[in-house]
């Protein structure tokens, strides 16, 4: 069976579409390629999700883009668009409902993005429920939704025996090859101190306990372990941050306290979490290290919440307010640049229209012609101003509105 990838670029090809205007990414979606989305203008747009079905029902799926393709027609067509225009807009769509690459990952959410001349398809990290937006932009808020943190993540495990860099998600856990490290203390190339190479004698000198290396023929000097050490790790963060170059999941460390506080100070890798798993990781199992690691992660993210929590209380009762939870503010703000972080609810839509030149906000309890989910609308401005935008549960969001914003000034 060919790849969604190749079934959907053919489609979309064939229907003319231009090659800058085509975007097929399916291992989720970054914050520069969000931005990205928004920045290709045109109107109007249509936005469609599809939930993951279970083995078996592609039939199913199939038939619910057909159904959200009409929902979306009945729309634009009561928006008053050309119908010409319309079909040739959705043809690329309607397409898909045969593509057979639908099989291929019908256990993932999918986000397509529809506006003349362009199709930009996403697979979601994320469960959707089935649904279609018709406005004047893409409805970005679904891209918003951070993966879980343990969905993927990494444990590297230090020990002067042995280095694993572990892979965990959903689908099990997987060794990353360190081509690059040593295998252990014992196998990284030594140098003396006229900078000759010299090997380790097989033999360790004992000493309170402690043990350090001893060169033949240099009328046993004892080698510097700290000095060793930090060699040895040096050479295993640089193989590791090769291996980790294309991704931006957790890092979690395992190992004693100063191999772990040695392997920060010369950690490259930027994501690399605050906690970690404590003592010799020699004796767990890949699944003891992974599990022992979710829980690092997760005990990390609790403290970022709380900590980010704790700040946005502060910033809102600074003089003057640098944190608002108030949508009249955050709007007009977030349209100017001021907006620095904006969190919004990903299970709760606030529907209106906003006019910028006016700075006037309309509210309605339910969608009137012409209006726009208005937390949607804050995240794009947010974006498009270099600002961060999250879309979260509306229980994790300060006050009761939906949406919070801390402010750049």
């Amino acid at each position: 069976m060919r790849s969604m990838m190749a079934e959907w670029l053919e489609i979309m090809r064939h229907r003319g579409i231009q090659e800058e205007r085509m975007n097929v990414l399916l291992k989720g979606v970054s914050r520069e390629e969000v931005r990205e989305l928004i920045e290709q203008g045109g109107t109007p747009w249509v936005s469609f999700f599809l939930a993951p079905y279970p083995p078996g029902e592609t039939l199913q799926r199939a038939v619910q883009l057909e159904n959200l393709l009409r929902r979306a027609e009945a729309e634009l067509e009561s928006g008053g668009y050309e119908r010409d225009d319309m079909r040739a807009m959705l043809a690329p769509v309607w397409d898909m409902t045969d593509a057979r690459a639908l099989e291929a990952y019908q256990d993932a959410g999918l986000a397509i993005y529809v506006a003349p001349g362009q199709v930009h398809l996403y697979q979601l990290p994320h469960r959707v429920s089935d649904a279609v937006m018709v406005g004047q932009r893409p409805y970005i808020k679904p891209l918003l939704i951070p993966r879980p943190a343990t969905d993927s993540f990494y444990v590297l495990a230090l020990s002067k025996s042995r280095v694993r860099l572990l892979h965990a998600t959903p689908s099990g856990i997987t060794t990353v090859p360190l081509p690059d490290a040593p295998e252990g203390l014992e196998d990284l190339p030594q140098t003396d101190p006229t900078g000759r190479q010299a090997q380790r004698h097989v033999t360790r000198l004992m000493r309170g306990g402690a043990s350090g290396a001893m060169y033949p023929g240099h009328g046993g000097n004892i080698f510097d372990e700290k000095a060793e050490v930090h060699r040895y790790l040096q050479a295993v963060s640089n193989a590791v941050e090769r291996a980790m170059n294309r991704t931006r999941d957790p890092l979690v460390l395992a190992g004693v306290e100063y191999m772990v506080s040695m392997y920060r100070s010369l950690n490259g890798y930027a994501h690399i979490v605050d906690g970690h798993i404590s003592g010799s990781p020699d004796h767990l199992s890949d699944e003891a290290l992974c599990e022992r690691g979710a829980g690092v992660l997760m005990d990390d993210l609790s403290r970022r919440a709380t900590d980010e929590r704790d700040r946005f209380e502060a910033l809102l009762q600074s003089n003057p307010p640098r944190a608002s939870t108030n949508l009249r503010t955050i709007l007009p703000a977030a349209h100017i640049g001021r907006v620095e972080r904006l969190l919004i609810a990903s299970d709760r839509q606030v529907w209106g229209r906003y006019n910028p030149d006016e700075e006037t906000v309309s509210l309605h309890d339910e969608p009137l012609p012409g209006d726009e989910d208005l937390l949607d609308v804050a995240a794009h401005q947010t974006i498009l101003h270099s600002g961060e935008a999250i879309a979260v549960a509306a229980a994790e969001i300060p006050g009761s509105n939906g949406i919070a914003a801390v402010f750049r000034y």
